[in-house]
C-alpha cells in the first residue's frame, strides 16, 4: 500500500474484524493514525484489536451491529471520546444474502442485506459527519461493489443496496462539498476475502465464474482494495468528492 503520513489523525472502521476492513484499519495505523474499529463479533473485535496493539497501533474497539442506531451513535461516540476528534470513516459492513432467483427471494432477506449495506451505511454517515465538522472536516470511504455500478442476475438485494451505497454517497457528497467533508465510494471486483476463500473451496465454479468477469483475471489483494480507500482519504484525493471508484481488474471496462 501507498505510504500516507495521517499522524495525529483517527479514523473509524466500521466492519474493521476482517477483510477489507481489518486491512483498511492496519493501513491508516501504519500511516500514523490512531484506529477505531466498530463491528458486531466481540470476539473477532478484541482478536483484530490486539492484532494492531501488537503493531504498536493506537487501537480501540467498540462492539456495534450497524442495523442499531443507538449502537452506530455509540460507536461514534466512543471513537471522539478514545481519541478525541474523528477525521477519517470507511463504513465496511457488508451482507452478502442469499443468491435466490426472484419467484424464489425471500422478503426477510431483502429486508436484513438492505438494513445493514444501506441503511446501515447512511445511519453511520448520520454520526460521522457531525463529529468531522466539529473536527475540521474530513474524508468518508463507503464500500460498495462492482454491483454498485453493474447488474448480476440473482443477486437482488445485495445488487440494489450497493446501488443505494453509490447514490447516497453522490448525496451527501454534494450535501457537504463546501464544509470540508469529502465522501466516495469504493467499487471493489472479486476481492481475495477470507469468505471469498471459503467460497473457492464449497463453490469454486461459483468463483471461477466470478474470476473469468475481471479482464485481469485474477482477485484483486486486500492490500490493492484498502489502497485506494487510503489513497481516498489522502491530501492527494483532495479534490476527489462523489465518484464511486472501481478498484475491479477491468471488470467494468468490459
Amino acid at each position: 500500500m501507498t505510504h500516507h503520513d495521517f499522524s495525529g489523525r483517527v479514523a473509524l472502521v466500521i466492519g474493521g474484524t476482517s477483510g477489507i476492513g481489518l486491512t483498511t484499519a492496519r493501513g491508516f495505523a501504519r500511516a500514523g493514525a490512531a484506529v477505531a474499529i466498530a463491528a458486531r463479533g466481540e470476539e473477532a473485535g478484541q482478536k483484530a484489536r490486539a492484532s494492531l496493539e501488537a503493531e504498536g497501533a493506537r487501537v480501540l474497539f467498540v462492539q456495534a451491529d450497524v442495523r442499531d442506531e443507538a449502537a452506530v451513535a455509540r460507536a461514534v461516540e466512543a471513537t471522539v471520546k478514545g481519541f478525541g476528534r474523528l477525521d477519517f470513516a470507511v463504513n465496511s459492513s457488508g451482507h452478502g444474502g442469499d443468491m435466490a432467483p426472484l419467484e424464489q427471494a425471500s422478503q426477510a432477506v431483502w429486508d436484513d442485506v438492505m438494513a445493514v449495506n444501506a441503511r446501515g451505511v447512511w445511519l453511520a454517515m448520520r454520526y460521522e459527519i457531525p463529529a468531522m465538522l466539529a473536527s475540521g472536516g474530513g474524508s468518508i470511504v463507503n464500500v460498495s461493489s462492482v454491483f454498485g455500478l453493474a447488474g448480476r442476475a440473482a443477486h437482488h438485494a445485495y445488487v440494489a443496496s450497493k446501488h443505494a451505497v453509490v447514490g447516497m454517497t453522490r448525496s451527501v457528497a454534494l450535501e457537504y462539498a463546501q464544509r470540508g467533508i469529502r465522501v466516495n465510494a469504493l467499487c471493489a471486483g472479486v476481492t481475495r476475502t477470507p469468505g471469498m476463500q471459503q467460497a473457492e473451496v464449497h463453490v469454486p465454479e461459483l468463483v471461477q465464474g466470478l474470476v473469468a468477469q475481471h479482464p485481469m483475471g485474477r482477485m484483486a489483494t486486500e492490500e490493492e482494495v484498502a489502497g485506494a480507500a487510503l489513497w481516498l482519504c489522502s491530501a492527494g484525493a483532495g479534490y476527489v468528492t462523489g465518484v464511486p471508484l472501481p478498484v475491479d481488474g477491468g471488470f467494468l471496462a468490459a
